[in-house]
C-alpha cells in the first residue's frame, strides 16, 4: 500500500454524529496505517474522542497526485486537490436535486452499503461505485469474558436497550415512539424487564423532564421499566449499557448503515431491526440472532430532513411486540448464537478494514 499519498478529507469529523463519527474512526485508522490527512472541519475540544488529533487541522500541502475525499452532504463539496473521490451516504429512495450532479464530478464514489449504491444509481449517479462497509472497535465494543455475565438460568431483569437520537417527539426516523408504545403494551410493570433509552441527541439539549414528559403524552401513563439516559458519555462508558443489555432493539424507519446496530452486533447482542431492503442494516443482519420488525406500508420521510417522494418503511408495532416477547423468553438461545456471530463482526467489520478497503479501491 502507497503511504506516500496525502488525504484531503472533507466532512465533519470532531462531533458526535454518526456521519462525523465515521469520518473520524475511518481517518485515524488511516494515519494508523501511515498516511498523511489533513481535515476541513473545525477543531472542537469539547469532546473527549478529539483529544490527540489536533494534527488533523494541520496543512499537509496536497498536490495534484495527492486525494480528495468528499464525505459529506454534497452541498457542502467544495473544490478538491488531486484526485476527486466521494465517500458518502443517505436513506431511502430519493435524493435531494442536484446532489447527483456533484457526485458524478468525482472520479468514483465509495458508499458503506448496498441501499445506498441502489438509492445513489436510481437518481442518476453513473460514476463507478464501490461498497466500503463501515466498522466497529473491536477493542471497545466486545462482549463481555464468558462467564461474567450468566446466560442460562439468569434470573435477572431482562433490558432491552436503544442507543440513538430522539427529539422526544413521534414520528423520528429511529422509531423511539413505536419502541415505548410496543413495550408499553407487551410487557405489564411487575414483570422482571426493562426498556433502556440511550438518547444522544447532543445538539438539542434536552432535560430529563422533557423526555419524561413526552412518554407520559405517548403513553397517557407512565411506566417505571422505561428508563433513560440523555447525558453524553464517552465511549468506554456506553459499550457498558451494550455489555449489561440482553438484546438491542431498532425499529428504524431507515438506515443507511447502522452503527448502533453493528456496535450491539460486536458486543454480542441479538438484535430486533426493521425488515427494510432499502436499509443497510440489511448488509450485516444476516445472522441467526437477528429478529427482523414486519414493515409492510411506506411513507413520507420528514421533510425536514429527506427529499420530497424519499419514502421510508413504518415499522409495524404488532410485529415488534412479537419479536420482543420472543427475545425475552428465548434469552439464552439468542444470547449465545449472537455471541457467536460477535466474533466474525469484530474480524471482518473494523474501522481499520475500513481504511484498508478504501485506499485499496483508490489504488
Amino acid at each position: 500500500m502507497d503511504t506516500t499519498k496525502k488525504i484531503l478529507w472533507y466532512g465533519s469529523i470532531f462531533n458526535p454524529t454518526g456521519i462525523a463519527t465515521a469520518n473520524r474512526e475511518i481517518v485515524k485508522a488511516l494515519v494508523k496505517l501511515g498516511f498523511k490527512v489533513q481535515c476541513a472541519d473545525i477543531w472542537n475540544d469539547r469532546w473527549e474522542f478529539n483529544k490527540g488529533l489536533e494534527f488533523l487541522n494541520t496543512a499537509i500541502n496536497p498536490g495534484k497526485e495527492d486525494v480528495t475525499i468528499f464525505a459529506d452532504y454534497p452541498q457542502n463539496w467544495k473544490e478538491g486537490t488531486g484526485r476527486l473521490f466521494g465517500y458518502f451516504l443517505h436513506e431511502g429512495t430519493v435524493l435531494y436535486p442536484g446532489w447527483s450532479d456533484t457526485m458524478n464530478k468525482v472520479e468514483k464514489m465509495f458508499v458503506p452499503s448496498k441501499a445506498t449504491k441502489n438509492l445513489f444509481k436510481w437518481n442518476g449517479v453513473i460514476v463507478p461505485m464501490d461498497v466500503i462497509p463501515y466498522g466497529t472497535n473491536p477493542e471497545i465494543y466486545k462482549p463481555l469474558p464468558f462467564g461474567t455475565r450468566t446466560i442460562e438460568g439468569n434470573t435477572e431483569e431482562y433490558i432491552f436497550l436503544s442507543v440513538n437520537s430522539w427529539t422526544g417527539q413521534v414520528g423520528d426516523r429511529k422509531g423511539t415512539d413505536i419502541l415505548i408504545k410496543a413495550f408499553d403494551e407487551e410487557f405489564k410493570q411487575d414483570e422482571k424487564v426493562k426498556l433502556l433509552l440511550k438518547i444522544g441527541t447532543f445538539w438539542q439539549k434536552n432535560s430529563q423532564e422533557m423526555y419524561m414528559e413526552s412518554i407520559l403524552n405517548i403513553l397517557g401513563h407512565t411506566n417505571k421499566n422505561i428508563i433513560f439516559n440523555e447525558q453524553y458519555i464517552p465511549e468506554e462508558e456506553l459499550v457498558k449499557h451494550y455489555q449489561k443489555s440482553d438484546c438491542f432493539v431498532s425499529p428504524t424507519r431507515s438506515e443507511a448503515f447502522g452503527l448502533t446496530i453493528l456496535n450491539a452486533k460486536s458486543c454480542g447482542l441479538p438484535v430486533i431491526v426493521t425488515k427494510d431492503i432499502n436499509s443497510g442494516h440489511m448488509d450485516f443482519c444476516n445472522d441467526d440472532s437477528t429478529l427482523f420488525i414486519d414493515a409492510p406500508k411506506m411513507e413520507q420521510a420528514d421533510l425536514r430532513f429527506f427529499a420530497e417522494g424519499n419514502m421510508q418503511p413504518i415499522p409495524e408495532k404488532e410485529s415488534l411486540k412479537k419479536q420482543m416477547r420472543y427475545a425475552f423468553e428465548h434469552r439464552g438461545e439468542l444470547l449465545n448464537k449472537a455471541r457467536i456471530n460477535s466474533e466474525k463482526i469484530r474480524k471482518e467489520l473494523s474501522w481499520e478494514q475500513s481504511a484498508i478497503k478504501l485506499m485499496e479501491a483508490i489504488k
